[in-house]
């Protein structure tokens, strides 16, 4: 009966000394959407031009399917994103969407950034000959180290495409 009771004890020290990794629920960041970088155009040419825009995309909503949790002093989230894709030029089918997820400070300055893209296919219609508006879904594992956030934990989350000058110029 001892020997039970050493090896029981044992065994629960052991398990006790063991480091496990400690995580808890934290509340889901704010999401805004950039007023400058909501939408994206693109084109199939060598320079962009208001008359050879391929497609024109738009950040059109957000959620996150679960928790967002405290892991090693870092915010874990997943986001899903829903783009809706506008065909205008389109020749190609396949799409590249750069967009960026940055996390913003209390007086809305940029402390940390990160960079994905999304891929998908434009839709045709019935016929077959025409490219139709697509809606393209994204999921993308977000990381926030806790260094980069105030005390509070309040934080924002910035969304936006990453656009180049020509773009910006056409776009305003």
């Amino acid at each position: 009966m001892k020997k039970y009771f050493f090896l029981f004890i044992s065994i629960f020290l052991l398990s006790c000394a063991s480091k496990k990794q400690q995580s808890f629920s934290a509340l889901c960041p704010e999401i805004l959407f950039s007023k400058d970088h909501r939408i994206y155009i693109a084109t199939e040419e060598n320079s962009l031009t208001l008359n050879n825009i391929s497609y024109k995309a738009v950040i059109n909503n957000y959620k996150f399917p679960s928790e967002c949790f405290m892991i090693n002093n870092k915010v874990e989230a997943t986001l899903s994103i829903l783009f809706t894709i506008t065909p205008d030029k389109a020749k190609l089918a396949d799409i590249i969407i750069p967009y960026y997820i940055a996390l913003l400070d209390d007086q809305k300055n940029i402390v940390n950034i990160q960079y994905y893209k999304a891929t998908g296919t434009l839709k045709k219609n019935d016929d077959k000959y025409f490219y139709v508006e697509t809606e393209i879904r994204t999921t993308q594992n977000v990381t926030i180290p806790v260094q980069d956030m105030n005390v509070d934990l309040n934080k924002k989350l910035l969304l936006g495409f990453m656009l180049n000058q020509d773009k910006l110029k056409i776009l305003n």
